[in-house]
């Protein structure tokens, strides 16, 4: 059934607009892909190449064991029918997802996050400032070379500002980094450690991301706002609170009237909670501006400007057509960008979900607005 879907995007796409996907998540096969990007420090540090000891995982600091998110799907989160030719991880073969996803929607870019996981919030800083500067030259090597249609959000030691500077700085002009992907710690993003990092991104062009991750995975993660959840299904629809926090933070700590052309895109959390957030925001400024006197419009013109929102998971309303209704309310046309989430359980495999859309929407939120937002 899935196949079909696909394959009856492919024919649709090819017959309307070019696409720019968001979201295409791929996923490091093994921690020994890393060894050409690292030096033995790392290797020892996190157990692999010739001092691997898997065998000793399952003892009290026996070996390094990566962050792993505290909630799990048990039908798997990853598409099964998306593993690899040769039985690897969905979404581990560049080649493959060049023909499973790009070939059969007719992409026009796919913008690459890493799916296994980050390390922004890890409790051992210059663990997580040597991982990420080698996860982000394997992936360029061993991704962006293959196939021009690849582009990738790098990833950063979000922890430490002054590094993730250094990590822009190294690499952010290349061709094929077209984002910057911050990930979540226990700092809002609106406060001060992260303006050297937004100083830099608008300066260079490049967007700054943030998707789920390490909510939860290490220690400088983001507790939820009540309590942890039981279960993946309650952590997993509680993603727009962590969102909704974000973006307040952004607004009310003045980040865009200090950074005005900056780019804040959020990939994976949805969007059909902005009109509350919008509406609230705009009530609670006009009586409380005092607090805040560095914005010098509505909250609402800074998140219409600034930010960005990836269209997956896409919210099912009891109408079609009310989706449409709502991104009309709060004039969200120019703000929405699609991603197929690939190859997770809940990803978007046709664009059929848009056809209660205009044409001109539809060619903003496919293409349009993308390549206005990051930097190709």
């Amino acid at each position: 059934m899935l196949k079909t879907t696909i394959e009856g995007t492919q024919t649709e796409n090819k017959k309307t607009m070019n696409l720019i996907d968001c979201d295409v998540h791929c996923f490091l096969p093994s921690l020994d892909e890393l060894i050409p990007y690292s030096d033995e420090w790392l290797h020892k540090m996190m157990s692999f190449g010739k001092f691997n000891n898997d065998f000793l995982k399952n003892q009290t600091a026996g070996a390094f064991d990566f962050p792993k998110a505290r909630y799990h799907n048990p039908n798997h989160v990853l598409r099964l029918d998306a593993t690899t030719p040769t039985g690897g991880v969905p979404g581990s073969d560049p080649y493959f997802v060049t023909t499973d996803l790009f070939d059969r929607f007719n992409t026009t870019y796919g913008i690459l996050n890493a799916g296994h996981g980050t390390m922004s919030s890890y409790h051992n800083v210059d663990v997580t400032i040597a991982y990420s500067s080698a996860f982000n030259d394997y992936l360029y090597d061993k991704w962006i070379s293959v196939d021009d249609r690849f582009k990738m959000d790098m990833v950063v030691p979000t922890i430490d500002a002054q590094e993730t500077v250094k990590e822009i700085e190294r690499i952010g002009k290349k061709p094929g980094v077209v984002g910057i992907n911050l990930q979540n710690i226990n700092n809002p993003l609106g406060k001060r450690h992260f303006w050297p990092i937004y100083e830099i991104a608008e300066q260079y062009g490049l967007p700054i991301v943030l998707h789920p991750d390490s909510e939860a995975s290490g220690e400088y993660a983001p507790s939820q706002f009540i309590g942890p959840a039981s279960t993946y299904m309650e952590w997993h629809t509680s993603l727009s609170l962590v969102a909704i926090r974000q973006v307040n933070s952004l607004i009310c700590e003045g980040v865009f009237e200090r950074f005005p052309k900056l780019k804040v895109v959020f990939v994976e959390y949805g969007f059909s909670w902005m009109p509350h957030l919008m509406w609230r925001l705009d009530k609670d400024w006009k009586s409380l501006r005092d607090e805040i006197p560095w914005l010098k419009m509505l909250p609402s013109e800074y998140i219409r400007r600034n930010i960005r929102l990836a269209t997956q998971p896409f919210e099912e309303s009891f109408h079609p057509k009310d989706i449409l209704t709502l991104i009309e309310m709060i004039r969200a046309e120019d703000m929405l960008m699609f991603s197929s989430d690939y190859p997770h359980w809940d990803g978007e495999y046709s664009t059929k979900i848009f056809a209660h859309f205009p044409d001109d929407l539809k060619k903003k939120i496919f293409y349009e607005n993308a390549l206005k937002t990051y930097r190709f």
